[in-house]
């Protein structure tokens, strides 16, 4: 019997490969050969579509032409031809001209079977295979050309699955009624990998917690694989530390290396917390919206419906602000990452002060921007280092669209028919009373 041969993905790095047009990942989601399926897998199938652009012509033609250009070298040098290996050259030739024309991957191609079986066993001469390769870049070039396929792939849709099979890994525990105590909340069972390790951190917190979600590059969209984990939240300090004259602990900020993960840790009392909701803070709102939920009380459903109320069109100020700040540290650093930030702030706002909703998610918040230097972006990233220098820093191009969407933010703000103080201060000043009384 002949040896199984295995490999997997993590999910982002198979999103990000699709997205690129790999040719094995996409015919791992266009194969009829399916052993085993999970509900995400499900949904990834079911918008596998998604995937496709014309990414496919720049990627397998462009890989195709580079390994028939090696073959043609074997040969001056007197090697032997790898028939197999010009056999599936030409197969993804075939499979990229109908993934163009068709709108679908084929992995079984079986009008050209004998003819592939011929090249594999080194039956026909190599000046025909040459010419039968020669007519299929033709024929790729004019379904290039003809394709109804968008000219990237849909970076929202596979954003979202993305974020939906995040939000299942992290899922925790919800209970009810509003009035159980915070700490009765807090008892839970404990969760399965991979968010363990997230939760622990979380369980382990000096204080009872209202809610931990998870912030940064992970909630933007744009983690490195080396990405440290952001994780945010409010706690709740007991009556001997609010009490007396000085309040301690107002801010838990802790780092710390856990099971192998970068974990950052920030937490707010609810006092606090509270404060800067009312304040035009957008950081906290963010991290109280966060779909990326680690740990979640009752205390946190109510607050989230709260936030609406805190949110003005001076919110615009907070985020022109941080946009400064961010676009200072990409002239310095000239990273990618640094640069993404500048973008995600700066749309962040804009749609914010639009629409009245808060979105933290830059391939998301990309959807409706159309910027394909941000879709580009992303993608060094996602694949790259935490700190990878900007590949090709077009200087002048990036500061041009810093004032654009600066200027376009500063608009928004002027026409957002958003209020201009929050109106949730005495719902928020009741919650805080009834978390301090279940405290005792």
């Amino acid at each position: 019997m002949p040896a199984t041969e295995e490999c997997y993905w993590e999910i982002q790095k198979f999103i990000t490969l699709a997205l690129k047009a790999n040719p094995n990942v996409l015919e791992c989601l266009y194969t009829p050969l399916v052993e085993h399926v999970t509900p995400p897998a499900r949904e990834l199938l079911a918008m596998r579509g998604a995937f496709l652009s014309r990414l496919i012509y720049q990627t397998y033609n462009g890989y195709v032409l580079s390994q028939f250009r090696k073959i043609g070298a074997r040969l001056r040098d007197g090697r032997e031809i790898k028939w197999k290996h010009a056999m599936h050259l030409i197969r993804l030739l075939l499979s990229g001209i109908t993934a163009l024309r068709e709108g679908v991957v084929p992995v079984v191609v079986e009008e050209h079977r004998d003819q592939l079986l011929r090249v594999r066993r080194g039956l026909l001469p190599w000046e025909e295979v040459n010419a039968w390769r020669l007519d299929l870049h033709r024929r790729f070039d004019e379904a290039h050309a003809a394709t109804q396929l968008p000219e990237r792939p849909d970076y929202a849709k596979a954003n979202a699955i993305l974020l939906k099979a995040r939000r299942l890994a992290t899922r925790t525990w919800r209970r009810s009624p509003a009035t159980t105590p915070v700490h009765a909340a807090l008892t839970a069972p404990e969760p399965t990998e991979p968010s363990a390790t997230l939760r622990r951190v979380a369980d382990a917190h000096p204080h009872a917690l209202v809610f931990a979600t998870v912030s940064g590059a992970h909630l933007y969209g744009f983690p490195s694989p080396d990405s440290d984990f952001d994780l945010r939240g409010a706690h709740v300090l007991p009556l001997e530390k609010v009490l007396g004259l000085t309040a301690r602990d107002e801010t838990i900020d802790r780092s710390a290396d856990v099971d192998g993960l970068e974990i950052d840790l920030v937490t707010h009392d609810v006092h606090k917390f509270f404060r800067l909701m009312l304040k035009r803070n957008g950081y906290v709102l963010e991290q109280l919206l966060s779909p990326l939920v680690v740990l979640t009380t009752p205390w946190h459903e109510e607050l989230m419906a709260l936030a609406r109320g805190c949110i003005t069109r001076n919110h615009a100020h907070h985020y022109l602000g941080f946009a400064r700040t961010q676009w200072g540290l990409f002239e310095k650093s000239r990273t990618v990452k640094a640069l993404l930030y500048v973008y995600r702030v700066l749309l962040t706002g804009i749609h914010l002060m639009r629409t009245g909703e808060v979105e933290a998610n830059l391939p998301a918040l990309n959807a409706s921007a159309r910027l394909p230097a941000v879709d580009e972006l992303i993608a060094q990233k996602t694949t790259g280092r935490e700190h990878g220098i900007l590949e090709s820093a077009d200087l002048a191009f990036h500061e041009a669209e810093y004032a654009r969407l600066t200027a376009e933010l500063q608009q928004a703000g002027t026409d957002s028919a958003l209020p201009d103080a929050p109106r949730g201060r005495a719902a928020l000043d009741d919650l805080l009373i009834r978390i301090r009384r279940s405290t005792g």
